[in-house]
């Protein structure tokens, strides 16, 4: 079996289950919204981002230095003991920091945010974190069945309890304690598929281990707090400019894109791993298979992104409608600049990890501070104007600004260029849109009821697309490969291996 083809497979493995990990938060997400309203959603909202910023300078890039390490095959049970101690001196040390500074609460939360929530939430993050420890090492061996078992426990587990309290104690309060669920059951799981099924029992840190995850996360150290900064922030700064009811809105709309952002998530942590394995094999026929299996990765990333982020541009307002009911439907104006936003870091964001596989993702201190600033000075303009969808187009500026710099380090560092098949995937996507919407709006003028005229525009938009596609691209070759990935016998084959 090629290995491109178990890339590929172990991609739509852990695609599958963490799509219906996905799933299970998602319809969580949805239920709250629909039996508590959005000034609930926008409190547990506004909680999680306050967590995730007050704990953003304490998980500073070990993650990404824990799945380096063991993508180069460095000891398993000696790596994920290392992180595990690591995660729990962090952890502990986070929550009584803000356990200390939970007494100032009312300077920070909102009114109308109980305090009980903000905690709940914190003690539910840190669990996430230390489960973290695990599957960043099942994604660093390309275990992909393991890690998507282990998403799919916690999920499932958490939303099963969400339901309970939503029929029997249907209070914020509760919601946020069933979030703690979710980290205990994948440490449960994951600890049993780590030391019983796959036999690696942890080991004790030693100095050597420690090295290692020092050298490489040291640049992290600035870079990794800022991302996690920017990343939470938002949802606080919509709750406390633009109201509680607002930061729903944001919520649901951020609900949606991290459900197109699954599509990449792991995609891009295979990659990485594989990038990383490659790079640490020298000579000329290594660097041309890292050559070859970035532009494959980046041609079919975009085959299945761009299309995938036109069904939730086209369909915005029937999926809004259907899943949080009408009153949501104010989540349309941030919900189609994070679909750019999505779309954008499908685009973009692969060649950062070419230098992260090089260990020269110290380049990224400087770029990262000036980002820093250019984020603050955005959310203070846009977020008091336009709220959420402030937030959004900030979000989308931030995956563009300045990706070219990324782009001209690989291209120097490792050969590695522009993918000049970007470009028939962005016009794709333009023109999707342009057919898309006038098409829609013709439709409508001329008195067609309103799916008659959303499914005239969708189907038109997808055909000319698909025209478009087969002109300027070997669509034709991605189909085949795609028709091959699923196979049901090949499949079959795959997951016994892997098992």
């Amino acid at each position: 079996m090629s290995h491109e083809g178990n890339l590929g497979r172990k991609s739509v493995v852990l695609f599958i289950g963490t799509g219906l990990a996905s799933a299970f938060g998602f319809v969580t997400t949805i239920l709250i919204a629909r039996w508590l309203g959005p000034d609930a959603l926008g409190s547990l909202g506004f909680s999680m981002g306050l967590v995730g910023v007050l704990t953003a300078f304490l998980l500073p890039g070990l993650n990404q230095a824990h799945l380096k390490r063991v993508a180069e095959g460095g000891d398993l049970g000696r790596c994920v003991g290392t992180m595990a101690a690591l995660q729990l001196l962090i952890q502990v040390a986070a929550l009584v920091l803000v356990l200390a500074a939970a007494r100032w609460g009312s300077l920070v939360i909102p009114p109308g945010v109980p305090l009980e929530v903000v905690l709940f939430v914190l003690v539910a993050q840190l669990l996430m974190n230390l489960a973290a420890t695990l599957n960043v090492a099942f994604v660093g061996r390309e275990w992909a069945s393991a890690h998507a078992i282990t998403e799919v426990a916690g999920k499932g587990l958490r939303f099963a309890v969400t339901m309970a309290v939503l029929v029997w104690a249907p209070d914020i309060r509760w919601v946020a304690a069933a979030l703690m669920v979710e980290g205990a059951a994948e440490i449960l799981v994951g600890g049993y598929i780590l030391v019983f099924r796959r036999g690696i029992g942890l080991r004790r840190p030693d100095r050597e281990t420690l090295r290692a995850y020092w050298t490489y996360a040291r640049p992290l150290f600035i870079t990794s707090p800022i991302g996690m900064l920017q990343d939470s922030l938002d949802r606080v700064l919509v709750a406390r400019w633009a109201g509680l009811t607002a930061a729903g809105y944001y919520q649901v709309a951020r609900a949606l894109w991290e459900v197109l952002g699954r599509l990449n998530q792991y995609p891009f942590q295979l990659l990485l791993s594989r990038l990383s394995r490659l790079f640490a094999t020298p000579g000329p026929e290594a660097a041309a298979e890292r050559r070859r299996v970035f532009a494959a990765a980046m041609d079919r990333l975009l085959f299945i992104a761009v299309p995938a982020a036109f069904c939730l541009w086209a369909l915005r307002e029937p999926i809004l409608t259907l899943l949080y009911g009408r009153r949501f439907l104010l989540a349309v104006a941030p919900l189609m600049v994070l679909v750019l936003a999505a779309l954008a870091q499908t685009a973009f964001n692969p060649y950062q990890f070419i230098l992260y596989a090089m260990d020269q993702h110290g380049r990224f201190v400087r770029v990262v501070l000036l980002r820093l600033a250019v984020y603050l000075v955005a959310m203070v303009v846009l977020v008091p104007i336009l709220g959420g969808t402030g937030a959004a187009a900030v979000r989308l500026l931030m995956v563009i600004f300045p990706c070219w710099v990324f782009i001209r380090w690989t291209r120097e560092l490792a050969g590695i260029g522009f993918q000049r098949v970007t470009v028939a995937y962005l016009t794709g996507f333009a023109l999707l849109v342009a057919v898309n919407e006038a098409t829609r709006e013709g439709l409508a003028a001329a008195g067609a009821p309103e799916p008659a005229a959303l499914a005239g525009g969708f189907a038109l938009a997808l055909g000319v697309y698909t025209g478009l596609l087969w002109l300027t691209h070997t669509g034709t070759d991605n189909l085949r490969y795609a028709r091959e990935l699923v196979d049901p016998r090949r499949f079959v084959a795959f997951l016994k291996a892997s098992s």
